[in-house]
């Protein structure tokens, strides 16, 4: 009996309920905030680069916005509201609308180039199969270059009395006399799309690359036991694959060349006689050659509707659900 007697309360205190844990949240405030903390980490990780993001892109484009509706001038030193009248003036000058045109051809030319000569260098290397790795960093020494090098190298290959092209034209007859090619009207926009497209090429190229050593080689076999050619493979395996690819291509690089202004200004800065003047060229004359900086702002801003028309066509068109939805 005694044994029984002093189990029974052992049994007792192992069925009887302990008492629960008590968390952070029970060791006052500042247990609190650590669950707080715990609880909120990925966003507390996330937000000082939320912070950084709107120091440096919302609060610009906050005060160019509000600079926009006003009539900044750094030749003056008093600032008034004057609400759309920096924009009724930007959509009455003229050269506004040269210079969007002008823009479009630099855009689209540029871009256009740059695919169509990144991928055929893209698909020239998959091809090879010796010293791949040698050939990719050469052709990718143009995208190293800085702004001004590069400019300034092109504008000596181009100069009329000692650049290089002017003497290799004359020497096989294409031309009979030097020609300015950054000084004349009619070769100036040409000039500085080649050049932008010797920039840009090889980062198409190298994206490119990347995106078709990712198509399966059974793709391949399989057509050309169908007997596809070499145009069949690119048309119905190569280009469907790269299709998302391009399409985010053709928007980063349409971005970074619609607001390019360091190479047209390096190079021609907007001549001659504004046949080059862009809209980020054209935007720095009316604010920093003419001091308005309202109107400049105003011009930042039609630029960046005018941009965002582009980029959604693009997206409409380039997107790879197209022909999923149709």
């Amino acid at each position: 009996m005694s044994r029984l007697a002093s189990a029974e309360p052992a049994a007792d205190r192992r069925r009887s309920p302990q008492p629960p844990v008590r968390g952070p949240s029970g060791r006052g405030p500042l247990g609190r905030l650590a669950g707080w903390a715990d609880r909120r980490t990925h966003a507390l990780l996330v937000l000082p680069g939320v912070a950084l993001l709107l120091a440096v892109v919302a609060y610009p484009i906050g005060f160019n916005l509000w600079n926009s509706f006003t009539n900044r001038n750094l030749s003056f030193p008093v600032t008034d509201w004057v609400g759309l009248a920096n924009y009724r003036w930007v959509l009455e000058d003229p050269a506004f609308y040269s210079a969007i045109g002008k823009t479009l051809v630099w855009t689209f030319a540029s871009v256009a180039g740059q695919l169509l000569l990144g991928f055929a260098g893209a698909v020239a290397l998959q091809n090879v199969r010796r010293a791949q790795t040698p050939l990719r960093l050469g052709l990718i020494v143009p995208w190293a270059f800085p702004s001004i090098v590069l400019a300034f190298s092109w504008r000596f290959m181009l100069d009329p009395i000692v650049g290089v092209l002017n003497d290799a034209l004359l020497a096989v007859g294409v031309i009979d006399e030097p020609l300015a090619w950054f000084g004349n009207e009619s070769t100036a926009m040409p000039a500085i799309v080649v050049m932008n497209i010797w920039f840009g090429f090889p980062f198409m190229m190298v994206a490119l690359l990347a995106g078709l050593q990712t198509i399966p080689a059974e793709h391949y076999e399989s057509a050309r036991v169908d007997g596809a050619s070499f145009w069949q493979e690119l048309r119905h395996i190569v280009l469907p694959a790269l299709r998302a690819l391009i399409g985010a291509l053709v928007v980063l690089r349409t971005i970074w060349v619609f607001n390019n202004f360091d190479f047209v200004y390096l190079a021609t800065a907007g001549g001659p006689a504004g046949a080059t003047e862009t809209l980020a060229v054209y935007a720095f004359r009316v604010g920093w050659t003419n001091f308005e900086i309202g109107r400049m702002a105003a011009v930042s801003v039609a630029m960046l509707a005018v941009l965002v028309v582009i980029v959604a066509v693009y997206l409409r068109v380039l997107r790879p659900d197209r022909d999923e939805e149709a």
